[in-house]
């Protein structure tokens, strides 16, 4: 394995029904918008430049709050690091953490004898970078950061996945 390779895994969350209401929260705050403009437009008796303004100010408020209804979870394992990255809208990138592989404690699969294990941690930090918790292939990593602070993390773990944690860190990797 070449130490200096990289991997990378996008889990898209499934659609759940807190996404759909804030979904729905938020055309409804798009609605609210457009008839407080209005309004306003009518009351002050500049509609005119009111009904200028407000398609183009919908357009940006849209444009800059839309993307955080769609998050993607991103990891990437590079030379012996894992970054994890939220992805709103498929446009921007916000990094959350970057964990060393060697700071690992655990990293096992969300099943049977072992998910006891991952709720005696009492971790300060949790971090779920899965697309759903019940699927199969979730694994947890129980970690600790440079400043001493316990954290888990839950994510989706492909064979490369398993085989670059091992390589950094093979004592702590537990597989099916």
């Amino acid at each position: 394995m070449d130490p200096s390779s990289t991997y990378e895994y996008v889990a898209s969350p499934r659609k759940q029904p807190v996404y759909k209401l804030k979904r729905a929260l938020m055309i409804l705050a798009y609605i609210a918008y457009v008839v407080v403009l209005l309004v306003v437009g009518m009351t002050t008796k500049l509609l005119v430049p009111m009904l200028a303004l407000v398609p183009l100010s919908l357009w940006i408020i849209i444009f800059f709050t839309w993307r955080y209804v769609s998050v993607e979870y991103e990891y990437s394992l590079t030379g012996g690091v894992m970054t994890l990255s939220y992805i709103y809208g498929g446009r921007s990138r916000r990094r959350v953490a970057e964990i060393r592989i060697k700071s690992m404690t655990a990293v096992a699969p969300f099943e049977g004898e072992y998910i006891t294990k991952a709720e005696q941690y009492a971790p300060e930090h949790t971090l779920d970078f899965t697309s759903d918790l019940q699927k199969p292939e979730v694994y947890y990593a129980l970690y600790e950061t440079e400043d001493a602070r316990r954290g888990i993390l839950y994510f989706e773990a492909t064979e490369q996945t398993l085989k670059i944690l091992r390589y950094y860190n093979s004592a702590v990797v537990i597989r099916r």
